[in-house]
């Protein structure tokens, strides 16, 4: 018995909390089937490609297809990894190998250039000022905001091989951002100084009064520094995935 309660003692240990891993490969259709065995009997949780995780209930897959609670549906090529874990059994994980191309992140920069002002950071060291944005696989197409303010707009375009980053700068984020981060600092820094008032004080500085003076004028002292600084969201360009060539 001696010799076998070390071992009983581990497989209950892997029972309990190791993780099982399968991989789905195109065409695989078993492992689909096994997938979906495990989806009937227990909720699912979702990793996509873009690194969002959901819960979800009467998980199906298909090659082409997922769906779940029967009206929900998105393309399988969407999916990471499909998990499951009931208490007391082993973590169950599924990996379809999927991951964010180059093409995901165009259209992700796509839909955020309307209205934001763009900074294209090229691989010689330049950085053009831009708006209209659009990106694809071979070209990039932008208009210049210092330009064209009189006449018809002309659109630009740079192979996209070229472009090192895309900023996205947004001043109104930026104010927003410094003045919180003022405001909070003012008010700890005034909570602090500020005084514990007696009640037959002729004069004092009450910590909440303080607070919220301090907290106020930092406030409006950092908005325009974030208005200089502004938020700015950077996205790299990986060209080998965008390509192939480099």
């Amino acid at each position: 018995m001696k010799t076998i309660q070390p071992t009983f003692l581990l497989l209950t240990f892997c029972l309990l909390g190791c993780t099982s891993t399968h991989t789905l490969r195109p065409g695989h259709e078993a492992g689909y089937a096994a997938l979906n065995k495990h989806a009937g009997r227990q909720d699912a949780i979702v990793t996509f490609i873009d690194g969002r995780k959901v819960g979800v209930e009467k998980l199906r897959i298909t090659p082409d297809s997922t769906y779940w609670t029967y009206t929900n549906k998105i393309a399988t090529t969407q999916i990471n990894e499909v998990q499951f874990r009931r208490p007391g059994s082993r973590v169950k994980r599924w990996s379809l190998g999927h991951e964010a191309d180059q093409t995901f992140l165009y259209e992700k920069i796509n839909k955020q250039t309307l209205g934001r002002g763009v900074v294209i950071s090229l691989k010689d060291g330049q950085e053009l000022r831009a708006k209209k944005l659009w990106l694809t696989p071979a070209f990039s197409y932008w208009i210049d905001p210092f330009k064209n303010r009189q006449t018809n707009a002309t659109y630009l375009a740079v192979p996209t091989s070229q472009i090192k980053h895309v900023q996205f700068v947004s001043r109104e984020k930026g104010v927003g951002e410094a003045m919180l981060m003022g405001a909070f600092i003012g008010a700890v820094v005034g909570f602090a100084v500020g005084e514990d008032c007696a009640p037959d004080a002729w004069i004092c500085f009450p910590r909440e009064e303080v607070a919220v003076a301090l907290g106020l004028m930092s406030a409006l002292i950092a908005a325009p520094i974030g208005a200089v600084k502004a938020h700015r969201d950077i996205y790299l360009i990986k060209h080998e995935a965008a390509t192939g060539t480099n």
